[in-house]
């Protein structure tokens, strides 16, 4: 992500200037183009990009997924939103959810995770980078339905 890019979502909110829409779609597609970078695999991005620009808690969220690449017994598919908002500073994550090209049964481990999550985590230089935290529960079953 081009610095003058990454200065502007880690001070999203803290000023009294809103950003533009597009100001906001060139943040989220430079994300997404580095997430794409991290995990080594293109993927489609939904054209519809929820968006809240107003100060001081502006958000987003934008579905993005990979298609089905054969039918072979250990392929997988996935679909997952990145989000960010307002936590300490800005906050940007993406779950991720796996599921078999088979049959379309989402994929969880035996213990109960059912997807993984990435963030986007300023680092001491002010750079950022997107980092896996791993497996997570549906504690709330917000997912169920996916």
């Amino acid at each position: 992500m081009n610095l003058e890019l990454e200065q502007k979502l880690w001070n999203a909110g803290k000023g009294e200037e809103e950003y533009s829409r597009e100001t906001w779609y060139e943040i989220i597609d430079a994300l997404l183009d580095d997430f794409c970078e991290f995990i080594g695999e293109d993927f489609h991005r939904d054209s519809e990009i929820d968006l809240i620009t107003g100060n001081p808690c502006p958000s987003f969220s934008r579905w993005i997924w990979t298609d089905k690449k054969a039918m072979f017994p250990i392929s997988v598919t996935w679909s997952a939103f990145i989000s960010g908002d307002i936590v300490d500073g800005f906050d940007v994550g993406i779950p991720l959810f796996m599921f078999d090209t088979t049959g379309d049964k989402r994929l969880q481990l035996k213990t109960g995770e059912s997807y993984l999550y990435f963030t986007y985590r300023k680092q001491s230089n002010g750079c950022g980078n997107w980092c896996s935290l791993g497996w997570f529960k549906d504690e709330w079953g917000q997912w169920e339905d996916m």
